[in-house]
């Protein structure tokens, strides 16, 4: 009989048990709230250095002689023809078009899964 009581205690308190029977909920709620906290933090400083960085420049009315020199600069200066995203889906529209031959190899590749 002692041997069958033996087996009884070691079968119940197993590691994943005892694992199983504290419970740690602070653990969890207290990683979350730090993982909340620090994303707030990291957007702030983003923001912070995005509006030190990047500030636009204020609007002048339009007699203003300080435009009239700006505007003389910006046009011995080659005007800018879209940003990086607009490149992107240009090329990506070519692509899916098939209108090169990277893009019939990929038509090609995905016509045939």
């Amino acid at each position: 009989m002692a041997s069958s009581e033996e087996e009884v205690t070691t079968a119940s308190s197993s590691p994943e048990d005892d694992c199983l029977s504290v419970r740690k909920w602070w653990c969890f709620l207290l990683s979350s709230i730090i993982t909340f906290i620090t994303g707030l933090f990291i957007v702030g400083v983003w923001r912070c250095c995005a509006y030190a960085c990047c500030r636009k420049e204020p609007e002048l009315s339009p007699n203003d002689p300080k435009q009239k020199e700006q505007k003389a600069a910006r046009q011995g200066k080659q005007e800018f023809e879209g940003t990086f995203m607009t490149e992107a889906k240009d090329w990506a529209g070519e692509l899916i078009s098939g209108q090169t031959t990277t893009g019939r190899i990929l038509v090609r590749l995905i016509h045939s899964l």
